[in-house]
């Protein structure tokens, strides 16, 4: 637990250094930062973690922080702590994808089992990204030929139909196929939908 990348926000020192020693009770080592400017201007947002921030906060407040690390497309896992929260702001915490909101006062194991749960899927996350990239970069290296070819295939248009809708031979349509196999790295055209599938990659969005 204790290389868990962990945060917590909170313009209050006392607050702080109790949500801190709770975790470090359980094996976290949470870094701490007392405004929501100072946890974006230093922390690392591109990993897997969890950052528990407090709702209202001078400057960055908690739902503001929130709305920062959606924009970025962050993995961190958001937790909200609040003894103040109405429905309509638990509602729009919620809709813009917090993990959860523990409402004061929380007990350790509330506190406790969230983190863990929240860090377990932003690590689900980040997994789903780092496929999404590396799928994308494989894509990248098609020609626009090959990427219409790839749409051809996974729709199951015969290679005859291809060539005479594209208006090129037989053979290139077996080339650039072939070029569509090596380049993403599979063998067979169920192997490549099961790629694309893993990275929620729809191709209708493909140029």
């Amino acid at each position: 637990m204790a290389s868990a990348n962990l945060f917590v926000v909170d313009d209050e020192q006392s607050v702080l250094e109790s949500v801190k020693a709770v975790l470090e009770t359980f094996g976290f080592a949470p870094q701490c930062y007392l405004s929501g400017d100072q946890f974006l201007a230093e922390a690392s947002l591109t990993d897997a973690g969890c950052v528990i921030t407090d709702l209202q906060m001078p400057g960055v407040d908690g739902v503001r922080l929130q709305q920062r690390l959606l924009e970025l497309q962050s993995p961190l896992s958001v937790i909200v702590l609040s003894g103040t929260a109405d429905v309509p702001t638990v509602v729009n915490v919620m809709r813009k994808g917090a993990y959860t909101l523990l409402e004061k006062p929380y007990s350790s194991k509330d506190l406790v089992a969230s983190v863990q749960s929240a860090l377990d899927a932003s690590e689900r996350y980040f997994q789903k990204q780092q496929i999404e990239k590396r799928v994308r970069a494989l894509i990248a290296t098609l020609t626009s030929e090959e990427r219409t070819v790839m749409k051809q295939m996974l729709a199951g248009v015969p290679n005859k139909n291809m060539a005479s809708v594209m208006d090129i031979g037989m053979r290139t349509v077996d080339r650039r196929r072939q070029a569509v196999f090596t380049k993403m790295g599979v063998g067979t055209i169920a192997e490549l939908a099961t790629l694309l599938n893993s990275a929620s990659i729809d191709l209708e969005t493909l140029e």
